[in-house]
């Protein structure tokens, strides 16, 4: 299955394995050497050599074992070339080498390359069908057709048309293809689908009236996640070219019913994320409104802006309610509790951006912490430059401790507070990281001094909540040594550092950089210094302040894929 991303780029790179002299009647010749399939995850700089095989790094390309593509060669009257006509191509392995994993493709003569014709312009298709012998790229899109049932993942696959935009030509010995999304993705995501037994689930039913009639539940794809459950988020690939529009009619079933209705315009191209609050497991009442909703600020753009909606900020962090449950009860004058304490002034605990799981329970690896190494995400396909996850299966307060409406802050939320409210440093405390790891057999941690900031609303100063400062968890709760008693990388070139820093605040917003792959937006401050810092790993650990806008819809998100 082609996982979602936001491009591909497939470089067809022209080996002169050997030549041949072109004909005076005009006519194109036949082979004239060799195409080599290579594919980047960022086009071709000059000083790159092609290779006879695909990249498989970033959220830019993502292919597993069996997917197949098609590439075919057009002469200058648009005319299919024979000896270039739909030729499939496996995906067979990947490779590591210098820490870059590369995929290999082969045709079914087990051979990387198609046939290079002089003069031909060439395009590639995912997935491959035979059914596109002797067709140009124009009538591919014409005549693809989602199938109506996706709900697996070889019918989703199947849906999940991606070309370039035209044909190419070779330039500089190389064809490079951009293969782009032309389908548009629906995701569904109901953040309290498993029913308090446990084992079941709420329904979610869509209506006749919903369009595509073909989007039903029974129709969405669920990929099964590593362990026996499958993930909540249900996905379905619309044709914008059939469906210019989508229109979800539906009900929720918890103890009552609740009805929607959510009409939309699509594009290619682009992921529509829906996103149904179930009941939070965190009252509303734990949260203070700041009045900030007409403070202006200014936004990443320069622009003064104010944020035109309310929001509640919870009284304590993620962590310090008693959902959430932690295995090691805290050291004697430790602040928190096992079954988190509700203190407003406690750190809470440390999140990686889009996980929901702490560096006790990450389901992956277990207890061994945060770090670039067991960092779901490695290749960053959750969100891309200036994407975000708010209200969506990634976003660590809405989709699994708290719930309901329950969120991670904007970048812009965090704006407004710096903006509307002032800063004051009341005391500090130090704890162990006891809560959150045990003893390790009676070794010693240490402990660290945390700051806690007042932070008080200008309008009303009657408006105020507490923010601990933690720093940020870099690398592994044990620092990690090889064989040599030396440090390991824990990615990027950063050492194992556990808690970094922690008499400064660093919160998660739901907002990835808009600059920087790999990295996040996030609020960076002190009680003297406020600041959005751009540079944020996503593996990184830092603490999570849920927040929830009260007037506000359910919320469309969309994002290109």
């Amino acid at each position: 299955m082609m996982k979602i991303k936001k491009y591909i780029i497939l470089s067809l790179a022209c080996a002169m394995a050997f030549t041949a002299c072109d004909k005076d009647s005009g006519e194109l010749p036949a082979s004239s050497g060799r195409l080599y399939i290579c594919a980047a995850a960022t086009p071709f700089g000059g000083d790159v050599t092609p290779l006879t095989r695909a990249a498989n790094h970033g959220f830019l390309t993502s292919f597993e074992a069996g997917d197949q593509i098609g590439v075919t060669g057009i002469d200058t009257d648009g005319n299919v070339i024979d000896v270039c006509n739909n030729v499939r191509f496996t995906y067979e392995k990947s490779e590591t080498e210098d820490g870059e994993t590369w995929s290999t493709f082969l045709n079914d003569r087990g051979y990387g390359f198609v046939e290079r014709v002089s003069g031909a312009r060439y395009f590639a298709y995912y997935p491959y069908d035979s059914k596109w012998d002797g067709r140009n790229l124009d009538y591919i899109i014409a005549n693809f057709t989602v199938e109506t049932d996706q709900s697996t993942k070889e019918l989703f696959s199947k849906s999940d048309l991606m070309t370039p935009d035209e044909p190419m030509v070779p330039s500089d010995g190389e064809l490079r293809f951009v293969m782009n999304h032309k389908m548009a993705t629906i995701s569904l995501f109901y953040n309290n689908e498993w029913n308090t037994d446990g084992t079941s689930l709420y329904n979610i039913t869509l209506f006749p009236g919903t369009t595509p009639a073909g989007l039903t539940i029974a129709h969405t794809y669920r990929s099964q996640l590593p362990s026996t459950e499958l993930e909540h988020r249900r996905r379905y690939l619309v044709n914008p070219n059939e469906h210019p529009t989508v229109k979800l009619v539906g009900r929720l079933e918890e103890t009552s019913y609740r009805y929607f209705s959510h009409t939309l315009d699509i594009e290619a191209g682009h992921l529509y994320s829906f996103s149904f609050e179930g009941a939070p497991s965190v009252p509303y009442t734990d949260g203070v409104d700041l009045e900030l909703d007409d403070v202006p600020f200014v936004d990443k753009n320069g622009d003064t802006v104010t944020l035109g909606h309310t929001v509640i900020w919870s009284k304590y962090n993620l962590g310090e309610s008693a959902a959430e449950k932690y295995p090691f009860a805290p050291a004697a004058q430790d602040k928190g509790g096992q079954d988190g304490g509700k203190d407003p002034t406690a750190r809470g605990d440390y999140y990686a951006w889009a996980t929901t799981f702490t560096q006790y329970d990450n389901g992956l690896t277990g207890y061994n912490g945060y770090g670039y190494n067991n960092y779901f995400d490695k290749e960053y396909m959750v969100a891309p430059l200036g994407g975000t996850i708010k209200e969506t299966e990634y976003d660590v307060a809405h989709a699994k401790w708290w719930r309901g409406k329950w969120r991670l802050p904007t970048e812009n939320e965090f704006r407004a507070m710096y903006a509307g409210c002032t800063f004051e440093n009341v005391g500090n405390y130090t704890e162990t990281n006891t809560r959150y790891i045990g003893d390790y057999g009676g070794r010693t941690k240490g402990r660290y001094r945390f700051n806690i900031i007042k932070v008080t609303s200008k309008q009303n100063p009657e408006k105020y909540v507490y923010f601990s400062t933690g720093g940020y968890f870099d690398g592994t709760v044990e620092p990690q040594k090889d064989e040599n008693g030396e440090y390991t990388e824990s990615g990027d070139g950063k050492k194992n550092a556990g808690i970094v820093s922690p008499t400064t605040a660093y919160y998660l917003s739901s907002s990835s950089s808009p600059t920087i792959l790999r990295c996040i937006s996030y609020a960076f401050f002190t009680d003297t210094k406020q600041e959005i810092k751009i540079d944020g790993s996503r593996y990184t650990g830092m603490l999570v302040r849920p927040v929830y806008s009260p007037n506000e819809n359910n919320t469309i998100y969309r994002q290109t894929e």
